[in-house]
């Protein structure tokens, strides 16, 4: 592959793939003799580069292809699976996505931009009820038809050309496509992450990732630990404390829990200071965001009265759980919390404070790797073993590369999401039309404090990111340069797409 070399190109503010062992093939000047052999021999390239590639039809790729649409760019979504919707298809081979599985936030909370959830689903969707949705905000939004279905990217590379950079797209039928950009949409959820544990490729029972989790059916009447509490882990844990013989969880630290509900009202709609209080309480309007989140972890009460550790961190240095049945299940004996493992011999697992459990299946809900196997590494940023993109949503080294929903935080997950790919659209909008030029390098100069400085050091942390930081970046990129941006959930940001926005008929899982 060609090295990236920071190259100031006449009329550009990016750095610039620059290739030393170049030669013109057709139009275009591919990277290496390699290539250049290859894409010889090729006579079929599409030559589409005057459109852009969005790699993923689920959320991150649909917010991302609405807000091309409304730029007025042409592109298409590649999709290398059988339906849209990512992750929460159920069906798909790779989805991490569990029957007893429900949206974290509330069905208010979760809207896409001007298209909320239809006011008859419940207030914590199913999964059923959150793949419907997108599959219906596709439908409404006339994307569907941008969608190719089955077509897994294998490799996206920059090429240069008589014409300036472009992309050359392969799939793994065979096919190339020259293209303006690309667009990674694939979520975050892909490559397991597995932990470390002395003897735990050398347990006598079961062990798997909890990507591999569907359904109660797997652990009825076994013992079962799940290691790790994030929104998977606690999940399944209480599967575990209803269908197993035994549940046990184990985690690294204390967390903070959150109950879903607080005065019978979703807990985001609390810590937002929108929703109601009894009237001894003091109203909501009049808290400030921190005495709001107290408010709520009182409700929740001393977590070491559970027999869990207490936490040791900042609300907000860590991912925190919001969840309800784990404490109940403590507190009704289904569930038994530990600290983290210290190792693994036959069907005994010893924890680090000297107890030990028997346990039939070990599930480790210990997050995922943030990787990009279809692009050459030297393309992004890293920190540490995850690929960094400039605002969350371009690379800094060459154009023409976007990421939509490449970053953790917690919150207002889909309206983020689309406020951040206003800056990837404005730019690949750029790029087509020349508009805002004069701004590039201001833009990728831009270095603003996205995160937190008191993260715990942990391998989730690394792509953790502060939802009040992103918002106010993008608010700032609208002030500065003129990036339109939508203001709430509510907003009207895509008139120019009429939306229908009817209740999606749930359809049976296959």
């Amino acid at each position: 592959m060609c090295s990236v070399l920071a190259q100031q190109g006449a009329n550009e503010g990016h750095l610039l793939p620059r290739c030393d062992a170049a030669a013109t093939v057709g139009l275009f000047v591919s990277p290496d003799s390699n290539q250049t052999e290859a894409l010889t021999r090729s006579s079929s390239m599409k030559n589409l580069e005057n459109r852009f590639a969005i790699v993923g039809a689920g959320p991150n790729g649909l917010i991302a292809a609405r807000a091309f649409k409304r730029a007025g760019l042409d592109f298409d979504i590649l999709e290398r699976h059988d339906a849209i919707g990512g992750i929460w298809n159920i069906d798909n081979p790779e989805s991490p996505v569990y029957e007893s599985c429900n949206f974290i936030s509330d069905r208010v909370s979760s809207a896409f931009v001007g298209y909320p959830m239809p006011e008859d689903y419940p207030v914590f969707p199913t999964w059923r009820h959150v793949r419907d949705f997108i599959q219906a905000f596709a439908r409404d939004h006339d994307l569907e038809g941008s969608v190719t279905f089955g077509k897994e990217v294998t490799n996206a590379r920059p090429v240069e050309t008589e014409n300036g950079q472009r992309w050359v797209v392969e799939t793994s039928d065979g096919e190339q496509a020259m293209y303006r950009g690309v667009v990674w949409a694939c979520g975050l959820q892909r490559t397991p992450y597995m932990p470390e544990i002395k003897g735990l490729e050398d347990f006598e029972g079961e062990v798997y990732h909890s990507r591999k989790y569907k359904s109660v059916s797997q652990i009825v009447g076994k013992r079962v630990l799940v290691i790790g509490a994030g929104n998977s882990g606690v999940d399944i844990v209480c599967d575990a404390a209803v269908a197993g013989e035994a549940a046990h969880l184990s985690t690294r630290r204390g967390y903070w829990f959150f109950p879903k509900l607080v005065f019978g009202q979703p807990i985001l709609q609390i810590l937002s200071r929108a929703g109601r209080v009894p009237q001894n309480v003091t109203p909501l309007e009049e808290l400030t965001p921190a005495e709001a989140m107290q408010l709520a972890l009182e409700s929740v009460g001393d977590l070491s009265d559970f027999g869990l550790q207490k936490p040791d961190h900042e609300v907000g240095a860590t991912h925190f759980v919001m969840n309800d049945q784990v404490l109940y299940q403590i507190a009704h004996g289904h569930l038994e919390p530990h600290q983290d493992v210290k190792s693994v011999s036959g069907k005994t697992v010893e924890f680090v404070d000297g107890t030990s459990a028997e346990v039939d299946v070990i599930i480790c809900a210990t997050g995922y790797v943030f990787d990009i196997p279809w692009l050459d590494p030297e393309l992004v940023d890293w920190v540490e073993d995850s690929p960094a993109f400039h605002l969350g949503t371009m690379s800094s080294k060459v154009e023409g590369l976007y990421a939509a929903g490449a970053v953790h935080f917690p919150g207002l997950t889909y309206f983020t999401w689309d406020r951040l790919i206003q800056i990837a659209a404005w730019d690949a909008k750029r790029l087509m039309t020349g508009e805002g030029q004069e701004f590039v390098d201001e833009i990728m100069s831009y270095k603003p404090v996205l995160k937190n400085d008191n993260l715990v050091k942990t391998h989730r942390n690394i792509n953790q990111y502060d939802m009040e930081k992103l918002l106010a970046m993008t608010e700032e990129m609208q002030n500065r340069f003129g990036i339109e941006m939508p203001t709430s959930p509510e907003d009207d940001f895509y008139s120019r797409l009429p939306a229908k926005n009817e209740a999606p008929v749930l359809a049976a899982s296959s």
